[in-house]
């Protein structure tokens, strides 16, 4: 079931989107106040916790201080005092067990000689006082399970000659317990000069730094830790860290940011960064850290960005809700307030809705205020008036363009029905030629057919105007040159004649340029005249181009008295002829750049390998490319004539012709134009032509209609022999469903009445009365029908 909601509720609403938009403005408001108090809030609490995180830093690593300062002044001061000859190592011994006993924090005491420093037979000798459960124990270390010269206690203050404090480590023979020692050198004087004489150390547990860092509270889970110069971890609540390298758990994380600050917590420096936390989970955090300055150490605490910023969270995700339920109840408010405001508008659409859908009389509402719905209101009862007189007018209007477009496309039909269609030249040449129209009709042209079997004339033009003045005028110029092109008459007498007969009445002045030539076939010469048109191009096989820059006169229809030249050119072998009109070289691109000469000249010799339609063809979709994005402003006519191999000038006429049209009713057209083609240059008669014309069409009609079962498309061949001078041979061949037409009975056709004559059968009786013969044959698939006519 489709819910409904009420008018006012939806988008389409006025009052809806109406308080959408308040709603909108409010909350972009509301969130760049949010955004500021929660970015400057988190600022100041990341201050507040960066202030406090230092403090408790230095708090702490003071109470480690605390801890290390007398584990560090003992043995300085009994050091001093073993130099003294009245004090003896007992002393110093009983004092070290009274500082163990008292020192909570201190393990152990250990006074280790070098080898035979204090007893001559002894190579080690190291009494060791430490606590063992509640009382205070004795032993001697030293053997070669427990070589304690080899250790860093006993070994680093003797190479630096320094006290100093080792890597936590654990002590296993001596104290068998966790610890860091503070180990002090003492010397002997022997001979006036101070003798290197062994170390005396304190030995720290590290229970009593454990104990301090698990004091230590940040949040919810931060943690404070404590590390020596090296990274060893010395404490750490965390128990995965215990006994590992810091900078290696750092590592582990692969936190870069944690990487870096724990290298400067190692190099000794104070800091306070964020970083992606200790573990592989990789939580944002904080780390705030100082150097332990009496040991090199370092301590850090270490506590989440989320439980940092928790409470100020919590706080505006209150403050959002309270925010969302008030933009509710707003939303809510200013809808039924800004219903009630359209209401009278509301009333106003659904009777313009009425006037939308053809009735221009439906009754508006009254208003008797003087507000601003109240003048929308008597300005719609206006445009009814003037609505309904316009659609009046506006359909006449629409008639007289359909009109107008009809007359158009038929001008159309009958302006591209005029121009030659089938290319068809002897073996040696070749020739194409195609027109495309800026608008639906244009005042280009192209013309070519023969004047007797050797002789072939081509012409180009271009009228000076578009649209239908300058296709009628084309049209004209057309025909007079087909009337007044005779065989043996020059060609600039033909152009003086058609110019003579345009300028006899023309009042609006139009011309055409204008380019016509004779070919005599044999020879590959050709005479032309050229009237004002652009001048042509010739193509050789190797890709050299050259214009034929010969003026013979000014365009026809400009002056009557004007006088034309013509001029005379020989093909050489594979040259190809290439008539243009000015819609190429004039074609703008998107950045207003003309085609030009110069492009033309270079496209025409890339494409100097290809035939006559590959030349062509390829021509035009250079001209789209280059005019991508842009209107096509002229008409664009390209004409190609090549002398293909002049070894067979000598031979007859073209004496075989063979075309391909697909099955469909539109080649019917092409059929006639090739008839009237062959018609003029095998001199058959019109009575035959119109014969042929009537046989060709009942046999291709019914091989469109009934020879093919599927939808696809398929090719008809249709080959026309010239047998002699007066016979002529037809070959129609399709791979369609058998059909043998001799086999079709037609004896009832004209035995019984018209209403019990079946359909069917008239038209192959008229293909056998007038052909002469007909054959059929049904070979390699293919329906093959050959027919004779003598004439």
């Amino acid at each position: 079931m489709r819910i409904r909601f009420p008018h006012f509720l939806r988008f389409s609403s006025l009052a809806f989107r109406y308080s959408l938009f308040f709603l909108f403005a409010i909350l972009l408001i509301f969130f760049i106040a949010f955004a500021y108090s929660y970015g400057y809030s988190s600022i100041l609490l990341l201050e507040g916790a960066k202030k406090d995180a230092n403090i408790l830093t230095q708090q702490t690593i003071s109470r480690f201080e605390n801890v290390l300062q007398p584990a560090e002044l003992v043995p300085q001061t009994l050091v001093d005092a073993i130099e003294n000859p009245k004090i003896s190592f007992d002393d110093i011994l009983r004092i070290s067990r009274e500082f163990v006993i008292q020192d909570s924090v201190v393990f152990g005491s250990c006074l280790a000689f070098e080898p035979y420093s204090y007893d001559k037979d002894a190579y080690w000798y190291a009494p060791y006082i430490y606590e063992k459960g509640n009382k205070v124990t004795t032993r001697i270390l030293g053997s070669t399970n427990y070589d304690y010269y080899k250790m860093d206690w006993y070994r680093l203050p003797k190479l630096l000659n320094k006290p100093v404090w080792t890597e936590p480590y654990y002590d296993k023979g001596g104290g068998d317990t966790l610890m860091c020692t503070y180990s002090t050198p003492f010397y002997q004087i022997v001979d006036g000069k101070k003798k290197f004489a062994g170390v005396l150390t304190m030995d720290i547990s590290l229970a009593a730094f454990e104990r301090i860092v698990k004091e230590i509270k940040v949040f919810k889970s931060g943690y404070g830790f404590l590390v020596s110069r090296n990274g060893m971890i010395i404490t750490s609540p965390k128990m995965v860290m215990e006994n590992k390298n810091i900078l290696d758990v750092a590592r582990a994380g692969r936190g870069m940011e944690a990487i870096k600050a724990i290298k400067s917590m190692l190099d000794g420096k104070t800091g306070f960064a964020s970083m992606d936390g200790l573990d592989s989970k990789k939580h944002p955090s904080f780390i705030a850290y100082a150097p332990v300055a009496k040991t090199g150490w370092s301590f850090g605490i270490l506590f989440p960005a989320d439980e940092l910023l928790d409470d100020l969270f919590q706080f505006f995700r209150k403050i959002l809700w309270i925010f969302i339920y008030s933009l509710l109840a707003l939303l809510l408010t200013t809808i039924l307030i800004t219903r009630r405001l359209t209401r009278p508008i509301i009333r106003l659409v659904e009777a313009t809705k009425k006037i939308g859908h053809g009735d221009f009389h439906a009754k508006l509402p009254l208003r008797k205020s003087k507000d601003e719905i109240a003048q929308l209101t008597n300005a719609f009862s206006v445009m009814q008036d003037e609505l309904s007189n316009y659609i009046v007018s506006l359909q006449e209007t629409t008639m007289a363009k359909e009109k107008i477009e009809s007359e158009l496309n038929v001008a159309h039909t009958i302006q591209m029905g005029m121009l030659p269609r089938g290319f068809n030249t002897p073996a040696n040449w070749e020739l194409y030629a195609t027109l495309d129209p800026a608008k639906a009709v244009g005042g280009d042209l192209y013309d070519f057919f023969y004047l007797d079997a050797d002789h072939l004339c081509i012409a180009i033009g271009d009228v000076a105007g578009k649209g239908v003045p300058a296709s009628l005028f084309m049209m004209v110029t057309r025909t007079l040159l087909r009337a007044k092109a005779i065989a043996g008459i020059p060609i600039h007498e033909v152009m003086q004649s058609i110019n003579h007969e345009l300028c006899q009445d023309n009042p609006n002045q139009m011309f055409v340029t204008f380019f016509a030539g004779i070919v005599y076939l044999k020879t590959g010469e050709m005479e032309f005249c050229n009237a004002g048109h652009n001048y042509p191009y010739i193509v050789g096989p190797g890709g050299d181009i050259r214009q034929v820059k010969a003026k013979g006169g000014l365009p026809l229809g400009v002056f009557e008295t004007v006088n034309y030249s013509s001029e005379k050119l020989c093909f050489k072998p594979r040259e190809i002829l290439v008539l243009t009109t000015d819609g190429i070289t004039d074609a703008l691109n998107a950045s207003n750049d003309f085609f030009g000469e110069a492009k033309l000249a270079s496209s025409l010799a890339a494409m100097a390998n290809k035939n006559t339609k590959g030349l062509t063809d390829s021509l035009i979709i250079e001209l789209k490319r280059f005019s991508l994005g842009t209107e096509q402003a002229d008409d664009i006519t390209i004409l190609a004539l090549q002398y293909k191999n002049p070894s067979e000038t000598n031979e007859k006429p073209m004496q075989t012709v063979q075309i391909t049209h697909k099955n469909q009713l539109s080649e019917l057209e092409n059929i006639v134009i090739n008839l009237e083609m062959l018609s003029e240059k095998w001199n058959i008669p019109l009575k035959i032509v119109m014969e042929l014309n009537l046989v060709l069409e009942e046999l291709f009609t019914n091989v469109v209609f009934y020879a093919f079962e599927d939808k696809n498309e398929h090719l008809i061949h249709m080959s026309f022999m010239l047998i002699d001078a007066h016979q002529l041979q037809i070959r129609i061949e399709d791979d369609g469903k058998p059909f043998n037409l001799l086999e079709k009975k037609v004896t009832d056709i004209f035995d019984k009445p018209l209403e019990e004559r079946q359909i069917g059968g008239l038209g192959i009786h008229f293909v056998r009365e007038m052909m002469n013969s007909v054959d059929y044959q049904r070979a390699d698939h293919k329906n093959i029908v050959t027919l004779t006519k003598n004439f």
